[in-house]
């Protein structure tokens, strides 16, 4: 039966095969292994000069694969802040991801819906279809005006959006 690790170090570089961690996050989990703030502090300055965690290449990683999966930039933001990634690296990833795809919101906004177009198809009444698009776009992230556009792009604006109000 293998030991478990004993230093600080060991149990960093447990932590990190089996996921990557921000530099906040392994603090945090070095301490939650009854390590103090000290010793996990100089762990997680010992694995940055190492090499073995590097904040700003894995929010540029997650924010690519985030995106690739549909995901808006609210719902990425959030997702990264709670990792423990400071909002500067995480600004600096969407810089670099925008650089590197020719993709932006309303792009991945839009192709989202079209994938799931055939399911919103099935609904005949058009404002029912537009608000199931609205609250698919708001759950995965995308800020209203994003969503509004890419509903307009998809849907078209031939179909009504608000039923008519035949009072005075």
């Amino acid at each position: 039966m293998p030991q478990s690790p004993k230093t600080p170090m060991e149990t960093a570089v447990m932590l990190l095969t089996r996921q990557p961690l921000s530099r906040l996050a392994l603090k945090r989990r070095l301490h939650d292994k009854g390590f103090s703030w000290k010793d996990s502090e100089e762990t997680v300055s010992e694995c940055e000069r190492y090499g073995y965690i590097n904040d700003k290449l894995i929010a540029e990683a997650r924010v690519a694969l985030m995106r690739d999966r549909g995901d808006g930039a609210k719902k990425i933001k959030l997702h990264l802040r709670l990792k423990g990634f400071e909002k500067e690296v995480i600004e600096e990833a969407f810089k670099t991801d925008d650089r590197n795809s020719e993709r932006n919101e309303i792009s991945i906004a839009v192709a989202l819906l079209q994938r799931k177009k055939s399911s919103f198809d099935r609904e005949t009444d058009p404002i029912k279809k537009k608000t199931r698009a609205l609250r698919t776009l708001a759950a995965k992230g995308f800020s209203a005006g994003v969503s509004y556009e890419a509903i307009a792009r998809v849907f078209g604006s031939s179909e009504p959006d608000f039923p008519e109000d035949d009072s005075p």
